[in-house]
């Protein structure tokens, strides 16, 4: 039966209901105080050079001004340290020296477990945060744990930390019979800083003594407040110093040796091992005093981790975080449009259009090739890159970034012919990002992108835009002194253009469906060579308190196309949510926190039609023993959804009840576990449970352990397999939109081992083996528009007979009358992946490294729809491997 469809409904209406909420809570916001700065700290002058080994023994560090005093932030917030702290700094023309002494009466407890470089480890550590433009939005944080073990990251908008900045600086810790100390020697090269005769910079430190879970604070940044880069508190003293133009170079060589199955026994391309040498060029220039321009000729990201391998049944491509250093490093310039001056951003089931996904840039040829033997390269070349960011004079952080990528071409060789075959068009990729601040209370940014491509063959000037350019204008305003309040947005429009084929292809995507028959606000336009649309979202945010708010109004129209450089599954599409969270971060006698956050969302198309209605329930506890508790609860309603169908007419979406619970041991442990269970329920009988936990284990400070095993087993009433055309199908606008019924089993087992020998020498092994089985044991089809009725082929209509010698059915959808019968692949699956990743690593000098990697992928698809878990083991471990070995050298040149 049919479930009652739901009314038509206007996304306007649910945004007007919330400005009262907002008027309210915003009223009360002027009254907050700002907070105070904090006491100023002085750095001296060396008298003598410092000699790096972790003591505190040069007289230059008897004699500097020490800053301490510490407070707690965890466990008792506001408190004093129960262990002493001091601080000291002093400075040469080269470098800001940093000494910390650590006192702690049980010096024999100080936990010091090694990992990789700044990955984060179970250890006692000492951070140093530094604002050298005082913009209080930016800056550089320095930590290091008392295994050695370096960290740093850049602060970005306020209150976030972006680990991809890697800077070259040096440091040393000691450990004796009354605590531990440490010792840094930062470069000015690697801080960026405007000219002046004298410099105030701004300064913060932190320590982590571990087996207390105390962190403690020289200004203290409360748990319930925002800010961190405006919490710091001034640094004067440092005099005499020129920020320069520094040049640093990274030259590396690389070989490696592919060991690959050929694709057919006579394959003329593979005979099972290839070798490849490489040689390239990574660099950094200081350009004036607060720009850096970093680029890379021939970049090579062969030590990087191999994805993990997944099951998408989607229409949309899987979204895979980027790990190549050169995209990352400083990546924050570029990334956040629309999110600044809000400490926590939130989104309920908004499409949220990535605008810059860097993962474009050197992706797998978008085109390709049919032969007997095919030879197509897996990513694309990038003849060169070159990113400036920084700040400028006049206050603005700027970030423009330049790449080029080659034609790439697939070797196809069918009989005795052999050809090539252009797969990948001659690219060139531009972004550029601007932001700067209005005042204390207000700032405004900046984005453009474009894509431009060499389309020289009629194949892919049919497939891809020749052009793609993107603007956008982003910014946030406070509403109060304290910068609590805020309300920020931004507003973004897109435009490409190219042969009629390819904007064909764009209007009929899954990302907006033009060719929908009950969807009048869109059609298709065969005769367009361009397509154009907007994005946008305005929120409100709180961003400090025991009570915390947040509400937003987002937009994406139909024509909106990031995606030849940016990230988006959604247009035709508008929402809104409003959330209220109730947090207490001090311990009481059962906790140590609680929250809980109330939400209530919504989505529509332009059609005004409701796509999704909702409420979710967030909660979360830390009990005084630090085991932790999460529990999610959502509700939706049931309402219209206009994409199941891929392009068909709109359907009934069903409501959904789902419940998510996660529970965490003592992670300071050496053993410690997680588990997690995610279960949902829909309306006409779908339903998802999937369980999986995390086991972690350090035998020792140098090995860590860990290992996600996940288990899902899901029903689907209704999983999209295809579109028949029939002129018969009248209810259904002329095509039959075939689903089948979905029993999917999913086992999924990632390990991670991480052996570290040194703060510089480590080993990493990354493993996932994947088992995941698909059976369809019903084919059925949408009998209506806006309803959620699918009868099944054989039972309910027509009949269904699968050929005894091919993997096909053949379906005559209605026996004996005039509909054509046709055909469709069985769509039962059985895939299975293991995938390994081997790195060691050694830094042999500051900033220079060697790595030998060993990737091996096997992958295999035998019996489809039978599910046996150790048959279906046996079959991974017995299928041929692909092994790649690769050695690299690089080698920095700088100071």
């Amino acid at each position: 039966m049919t479930a009652i469809p739901p009314r038509r409904r206007s996304w306007v209406r649910p945004a007007c209901a919330a400005v009262p909420l907002l008027a309210c809570v915003t009223s009360s916001a002027w009254a907050q105080a700002e907070a105070g700065p904090g006491t100023t700290l002085h750095a001296a002058r060396a008298s003598a050079p410092i000699v790096l080994d972790g003591r505190l023994d040069e007289p230059g560090w008897q004699a500097a001004p020490v800053a301490s005093g510490f407070l707690q932030r965890d466990p008792d917030q506001g408190q004093p340290a129960t262990e002493a702290t001091e601080l000291r700094l002093l400075f040469d023309d080269h470098a800001l020296y940093v000494g910390a002494r650590l006192h702690d009466r049980e010096a024999g407890r100080i936990v010091r477990q090694l990992s990789r470089r700044d990955a984060l480890a179970e250890a006692d550590t000492f951070t140093l945060y530094l604002d050298p433009h005082r913009d209080r939005r930016t800056g550089a944080v320095l930590q290091v744990s008392a295994a050695g073990v370096q960290r740093d990251a850049a602060i970005y908008d306020d209150n976030f930390e972006d680990d991809s900045w890697d800077a070259v600086w040096e440091s040393a810790v000691a450990i004796d019979a009354e605590g531990w100390s440490v010792e840094m020697r930062v470069p000015f090269s690697q801080l960026r800083f405007p000219t002046a005769p004298g410099h105030a910079w701004g300064v913060n430190a932190r320590r982590v003594v571990h087996r207390k879970n105390e962190s403690s604070w020289l200004v203290l940044v409360p748990k319930n407040e925002s800010g961190l880069a405006s919490r710091m508190t001034g640094l004067e003293g440092i005099d005499g110093i020129e920020p320069g133009r520094h040049l640093e170079l990274l030259p590396y060589v690389s070989g490696r040796a592919e060991f690959v199955a050929p694709a057919t026994e006579a394959d003329p391309w593979n005979d099972g091992s290839r070798l490849y040498g490489g040689a390239g060029l990574d660099f950094k220039y200081g350009v004036g005093s607060g720009m850096a321009l970093v680029g890379a000729v021939n970049p090579d990201f062969g030590q990087v981790e191999v994805d993990p391998a997944v099951v998408n049944l989607t229409a949309f491509e899987t979204f895979f975080e980027e790990k190549r250093p050169f995209f990352t490093e400083g990546s924050q310039v570029f990334l956040r449009f629309g999110r600044s001056g809000a400490s926590d951003y939130t989104t309920y089931f908004y499409p949220e259009p990535l605008l810059f996904y860097s993962r474009r840039i050197g992706r797998a040829p978008q085109g390709g090739a049919t032969g007997d033997s095919v030879d197509a390269p897996t990513a694309t070349t990038i003849l060169g890159a070159a990113k400036l960011v920084g700040r400028t004079k006049g206050g603005w952080n700027l970030g423009l970034l330049e790449a080029v990528t080659g034609s790439e071409a697939a070797r196809v060789a069918t009989g005795v012919e052999r050809s090539d075959f252009e797969v990948e068009p001659l690219t060139n990729y531009f972004v550029g990002r601007a932001q700067r601040a209005l005042g204390a209370r207000a700032s405004i940014g900046f984005i453009g992108t474009s894509v431009v491509r060499d389309l020289d063959t009629p194949y892919l000037d049919s497939l891809l835009v020749g052009q793609a350019f993107l603007g956008g204008v982003d910014g946030h305003v406070f509403l109060d002194g304290r910068r609590d309040w805020v309300v920020s947005g931004g507003l973004a429009g897109s435009t490409v253009s190219g042969s009629r084929a390819s904007i064909l292809r764009l209007q009929r995507a899954a990302q907006r469906y033009y060719q929908r028959p009950d969807a009048p606000h869109v059609s298709v336009d065969p005769d367009a060579t361009s397509l154009a649309g907007w994005s946008g979202r305005l929120a409100i945010n709180k961003n400090s308190g025991n009570v915390t708010f947040n509400a937003a109004l987002w937009n994406i129209s139909p024509g909106f196309e990031p995606n030849d450089i940016g990230y988006a599954t959604q247009t035709d599409r508008g929402g809104a949510h409003a959330s209220v969270l109730f947090r207490k971060l001090t311990p009481d006698a059962w906790t140590r926190s609680r929250r809980l956050a109330v939400v209530k969302w919504w989505t529509f198309n332009y059609g005004r039609e409701c796509q999704g209605d909702g409420v979710t329930l967030i909660s979360s506890a830390q009990l005084r023993n630090y085991w932790q508790f999460d529990l999610t609860v959502g509700k939706s309603w049931n309402t219209w959804d206009d994409k199941l169908t891929r392009g068909g007419p709109t359907t009934i979406r069903p409501g959904i009840e789902n419940l998510n619970l996660v529970a965490t041991s003592d992670a300071r442990r050496r053993v410690w576990v997680s588990a997690a269970a995610q279960l949902s329920n829909r309306e006409f009988g779908a339903r998802s449970r999937q369980y999986s936990a995390t086991l972690n284990l350090r035998p020792f400070s140098a090995l860590t352990l860990s290992a996600i095993p996940t288990v899902l087993d899901s029903h689907v009433v209704a999983q999209y397999l295809a579109t028949v055309p029939d002129a018969t199908a009248t209810q259904t606008y002329g095509a039959r939109y075939v689903f089948g019924a979905l029993d999917q089993t999913e086992v999924s087992i990632p390990l991670r081992v991480n052996f570290v020998l040194s703060p510089r020498l480590s080993l990493q092994l990354y493993t996932q083996a994947l088992l995941s089985n698909g059976d369809y044991p019903q084919i059925r089809e949408l009998a209506a528009p806006r309803t959620y009725d699918f009868p099944v082929y054989g039972e309910d209509l027509g009949t269904i007979a699968r050929d005894p010698e091919l993997p096909f059915y053949t379906i005559d959808p209605d026996g004996a009358g005039d509909a054509r019968s046709f055909r469709i692949a069985v769509p039962d699956f059985n895939f299975k992946s293991l995938r390994v990743n081997a790195v060691l690593r050694w830094e042999f000098r500051p900033g220079s490294a060697a790595y030998v990697v060993w990737t091996q992928r096997r992958q295999n698809s035998a019996n489809p729809g039978d599910h046996a878990f150790g048959h279906d083991l046996s079959d991974l471990f017995g299928t041929p491997a692909d092994d790649v070995f690769m050695v690299k050298l690089a080698w920095w040149l700088g100071r």
